[in-house]
């Protein structure tokens, strides 16, 4: 008599919305890496990760309205 074989599970597909939001935690932690201020970096790269953050916040400013508008009529066209 043989062992049975023993088949490895098969890796299911991920979901669109699971690689989204996989997608969406990795570009935000290489963000929050990349404007961390560390207590040995310099002045100048200091002053750039400050600058990096700010523009950040200048982009979803003025993304924020679009995305509103996107949202409403997504409501709109579903209603």
């Amino acid at each position: 008599m043989e062992p049975a074989e023993r088949t490895e599970p098969k890796e299911q597909p991920k979901a669109a919305t699971e690689e989204l939001t996989s997608k969406v935690k990795d570009t935000y932690e290489w963000w929050n890496n990349l404007a961390t201020i560390n207590a040995e970096d310099p002045f100048l790269v200091g002053a750039m990760k400050i600058g990096v953050r700010l523009i950040g916040i200048l982009i979803l400013l003025a993304l924020s309205p679009l995305i509103l508008l996107g949202l409403m009529l997504g409501f709109l066209a579903a209603a």
